[in-house]
């Protein structure tokens, strides 16, 4: 787990290396452990290092990609440069140093990620030839793309973002992860074209300049959407998009995307009892995976059914190892879950540890979360999960598993319900709504509201809160939801999944704490998911019905029982009251849209009614102010 960035400068330039040197130390958080970069030109490559490359690899001449020479001394005439930022996981040893090459000299790589079965590839290209001198995935990167081509990334089970340098075919690939848990941002200008885990890098590096793109700024305050487009609230900056890849010809300056994975579609046709099996061997197979390490991996633990699932098969496929656990506590909350939590933790004999994030200290580190998030947070929770993150790096912790994915794979959300009961015929669909009353509060309430909302074609309507000039972008878009499961579950592991996993890239990494996310992209894991017809996936009312069998044998039995949904909460509506004024005082000032006094009247009914929107606004003003200081 890393930070990776580089610039193809359309023509030489003096400035490159100060401008990859910018990058790299802009990300410096995601790879506290090491510094690297490498410099191309027609002639050759030229390893480098900076005064954060430890001295280990400096003095190491066993690999041909380690750097002899100072960043300062790298004479003119350099047209690329790679640069890594390293957190090191797998091979603590210097030979895990980036970026690096194949023995040719021929592939150099910049890579950020995890590829979890690399040990069998590995051993599968053993047998065609390949000689390995690493104990890396980053080396196995090198020699599947070597043997495999592009369909190299069809063997990759993990997460993910590298650019490979073909220096023969004098290309560029760049590939990013099928669920896009491992960022990956690119700019395509007259000058260069640039590439980063981060929005900052290109932002502090002078690539371009800080400026927001309107449309994207009223979709996500009114919508609460974030990189739904190719851009996102940074004008002139791309993302390459979940489960494509890249082809940059340096000759033409021809730049290619294509989609390289799609999520199945068919039918299993098996037995509950064979699918309940199928599900557990998979579950435990993906958390295997991501026990690999050559450091400690701790877990998330929020007391609901995804992150005890995790805590549970690690306990038996580790029964000698004593977990560190990390939860966030809200006593005296209704939606605190630590007495959950606790359980969990005691149940697996794991070394629980917990933190309780308070109003002041979020307003307080509110500035801090911006940067780090890169955009605008949504949702106070992200500030929970960072903190969670902050603990876990305070002991020590450089690996957590977390249970972000499992709704989106097994139908846990509210709304997946809607789509579950349209997949059945109307008598029957009734008979589902009263079954799932002791999981939906109102479940009949649920579904005709939401069934008058689509015949009208109604949604929310921030536009009173907005300068007259500026009303018409306070209508909120409607969305209908889909008419089975698996068509919504596809959506939102397309849109709601990637935002919470850019979430949790950007909260751990804040910390240098490398997150794995097995539900959401272990290939094996999701391929199943998505060949169970969803209306199997709900069952007596109970949703994630299929997880909940599977995982049954491993977890508390009141977790197997619990039929509420709390999510990753925190007291938003009280902790904007308690900071009304400072809100307030920063959107007069530092917003120019708003009808502030209107909003002063209505601050109130808006923290009770809309409290997301308030929290939307206050991050936006205080995100523009972060990044146009920078």
């Amino acid at each position: 787990m890393c930070g990776i960035a580089g610039i193809i400068s359309k023509s030489a330039t003096p400035a490159l290396k100060n401008q990859v040197l910018a990058m790299s130390q802009a990300i410096r958080h995601r790879g506290p452990d090491g510094e690297g970069f490498a410099f191309f030109s027609e002639q050759g490559s030229l390893p480098v290092y900076s005064a954060d490359t430890p001295a280990a690899i400096r003095s190491n001449r066993s690999f041909r990609y380690m750097p002899e020479t100072a960043i300062d001394q790298v004479a003119e005439g350099y047209t690329m440069a790679f640069a890594h930022r390293r957190l090191s996981i797998i091979d603590l040893s210097e030979a895990g140093h980036q970026p690096m090459c194949d023995s040719t000299e021929q592939l150099w790589i910049t890579y950020n990620g995890e590829i979890y079965n690399y040990v069998e590839l590995r051993e599968e290209l053993r047998q065609q030839g390949h000689v390995f001198l690493t104990q890396t995935d980053t080396e196995v990167i090198l020699a599947a793309y070597r043997a495999w081509g592009i369909a190299c990334l069809e063997r990759f089970n993990g997460m993910f973002a590298f650019v490979l340098f073909d220096r023969q075919r004098q290309e560029l690939f760049c590939a990013r992860d099928r669920a896009g848990v491992k960022p990956f941002y690119y700019i395509n200008t007259k000058d260069a074209f640039a590439f980063a885990s981060e929005y900052k890098a290109f932002i502090k590096a002078g690539l371009l300049p800080f400026e927001v793109n309107e449309a994207q700024q009223f979709d996500f305050i009114v919508n609460a959407n974030l990189e739904t487009g190719e851009e996102s609230l940074f004008r002139n900056i791309k993302e390459l998009k979940p489960a494509h890849y890249i082809h940059y010809r340096l000759h033409t300056q021809e730049l290619s995307i294509r989609r390289y994975y799609d999520l199945p579609s068919g039918e299993i046709d098996l037995s509950e009892a064979e699918l309940v099996e199928r599900v557990e061997q998979a579950l435990l197979n993906a958390i295997r995976l991501r026990l690999r390490s050559d450091v400690e991996v701790g877990s998330c633990l929020s007391g609901g059914l995804d992150s005890s699932v995790i805590a549970g098969m690690v306990k038996a496929l580790q029964p000698e190892t004593r977990m560190q656990l990390f939860t966030a506590v809200f006593k005296g909350e209704s939606f605190d879950e630590s007495s959950y939590a606790e359980m969990v933790a005691e149940h697996v004999k794991g070394n629980w540890q917990t933190v309780s994030p308070t109003a002041d200290e979020f307003f307080r580190d509110i500035s801090e979360l911006n940067y780090y998030q890169d955009l605008p947070v949504w949702s106070s929770s992200t500030y929970s999960q960072h903190r969670v993150m902050k603990l876990a790096a305070g002991h020590g912790v450089k690996v957590l598993l977390d249970g972000q994915g499992a709704d989106e794979l097994f139908g846990g959300y509210a709304h997946h319900y809607l789509a579950y009961w349209r997949e059945n015929r109307l008598p029957a669909r009734l008979k589902l709504i009263r079954e799932a009353a002791p999981t939906i509060v109102n479940p009949y309430q649920l579904y005709f509201k939401q069934g008058l909302k689509d015949l009208l074609n109604a949604s929310n309507d921030f536009g009173a809160w907005f300068r007259e000039d500026k009303k018409a972008f306070g209508k909120a878009e409607h969305t209908p939801f889909a008419s089975d499961l698996n068509t919504e579950l596809r959506k939102d592991y397309a849109g709601r999944l990637k935002s919470f996993l850019k979430c949790e890239d950007r909260c751990s990494m804040a910390f240098g704490i490398e997150s794995r996310v097995p539900f959401a992209d272990d290939v094996s894991l999701v391929d199943l998911a998505f060949f169970i017809r969803g209306n199997r996936k709900i069952k007596n009312g109970l949703s994630k019905y299929l997880l909940r069998e599977a995982s049954r044998p491993y977890i508390p039995s009141a977790i197997y029982k619990r039929r509420d949904k709390v999510g990753f909460e925190t007291p938003l509506t009280d902790w904007l009251r308690q900071h009304q004024f400072s809100i307030l005082d920063e959107l007069k000032n530092g917003s120019d849209f708003i009808h502030s006094r209107r909003l002063e009247q209505d601050f109130d009914r808006l923290t009770l009614q809309k409290p997301g929107f308030l929290l939307r606004l206050f991050s936006f003003s205080i995100w523009k102010k972060v990044f146009a200081s920078l």
